[in-house]
């Protein structure tokens, strides 16, 4: 198949799937360029994930000009960067006009549906990062397990969750 259209399909999925943006759409990221399509190594992908942090814009979007880039030069780059804009953006046109068709209460009942997808996203999200970071993956999914436990058992935690982030990178800073 011609790499512009796996490109456009790979990185139109990602834009697609990618509820509640950012952190979330990394799990969708690592598979269609890690596991699907083999483009990128984990550890490539680290490194994407990391130069992606630095430079200025949303981690998809730069990872698919990177991406595109390094499958087809400037074509590949535009082609995957527009797909990953356009796709989502025909995707919510259409919701948005069959979601004006219905009910408020269906309406509010399909954005409830939503939340679990989008906590399980993020949750999924924070899996590449700390197995990267942290050599011992077993550590790693223990301190989200106590991160996932304190904010929901902690007040203080639960209402100022930066306090819970400042605590973590200092145990990091100190253990890790």
């Amino acid at each position: 198949m011609n790499i512009l259209l796996v490109l456009s399909s790979a990185f139109a999925q990602v834009g697609i799937g990618a509820f509640g943006g950012g952190l979330c759409t990394l799990p969708l990221i690592e598979y269609q360029l890690v596991t699907k399509t083999e483009w990128l190594t984990v550890e490539q992908f680290g490194q994407v994930l990391a130069l992606s942090q630095v430079t200025p814009g949303p981690i998809a979007i730069n990872a698919a000009t990177f991406v595109g880039f390094q499958q087809s030069g400037i074509l590949g780059s535009l082609i995957a960067t527009i797909s990953l804009i356009a796709a989502p953006i025909c995707l919510l046109c259409i919701v948005l006009f069959l979601l004006q068709k219905t009910t408020a209460e269906k309406s509010k009942k399909f954005k409830l549906l939503l939340r679990p997808v989008v906590s399980g996203l993020l949750s999924l999200s924070l899996i590449a990062p700390l197995t990267a970071t942290v050599h011992n993956g077993t550590i790693a999914m223990a301190l989200f397990g106590v991160g996932l436990l304190l904010i929901s058992f902690v007040k203080i935690f639960r209402e100022n969750p930066p306090l819970l982030l400042f605590l973590f990178g200092i145990f990091g800073i100190f253990f890790l």
